[in-house]
């Protein structure tokens, strides 16, 4: 039985350890049809992998050649409107 014990507790920490590794990466840009009203900043969220840097840069690049005058970067922690998620 203790074994058993040992075992589940070692499965939970590392899938804590996993799961607090997850790196959630979020896009925040301007918004440059907004520049009447000022920049609006702007914030994307990216899901369903572990790391996903990569969807968050792609996405970035393709919005900065897509709206002139417009900036995006990707920066971890969560927008205020995925707090939920």
């Amino acid at each position: 039985m203790r074994k058993l014990i040992v075992t589940a507790a070692f499965v939970v920490m590392v899938a804590g350890i996993a799961f607090a590794a997850d790196q959630d990466r979020h896009a925040t840009y301007t918004d440059p049809s907004a520049a009447d009203k000022g920049a609006t900043a702007l914030c994307k969220g990216f899901y369903g992998q572990d790391d996903n840097r990569s969807p968050c840069q792609d996405w970035c690049e393709q919005w900065r050649q897509g709206h002139e005058s417009a900036s995006c970067e990707c920066s971890d922690g969560k927008c205020a409107a995925d707090e939920g998620h």
